[in-house]
């Protein structure tokens, strides 16, 4: 296999982990907002898991950010 190819196959498989982390954060933003009801009395808001998930969606932020620099970095090499 030609060294283009191997990289044109590793830029497909961080486009699709790109995505699968952006739909991760989608999720963590919807789960987080379903938590802050503002109709919920604040002693009953369930501020624990609100920050895990806060965390989550950090931890995720930071991967999405190193998977878009990888792609980056591909595309360099590709020349696009």
């Amino acid at each position: 296999m030609n060294e283009r190819l191997k990289y044109m196959g590793r830029l497909q498989e961080k486009e699709l982990e790109l995505k699968k982390k952006a739909l991760a954060m989608k999720s963590a933003i919807e789960v987080m907002r379903d938590m802050l009801d503002p109709f919920e009395d604040l002693e009953e808001l369930k501020t624990e898991a609100i920050a895990e998930e806060a965390l989550r969606l950090a931890n995720l932020q930071i991967e999405y950010r190193e998977i878009k620099s990888e792609i980056k970095a591909i595309r360099k090499i590709l020349g696009r």
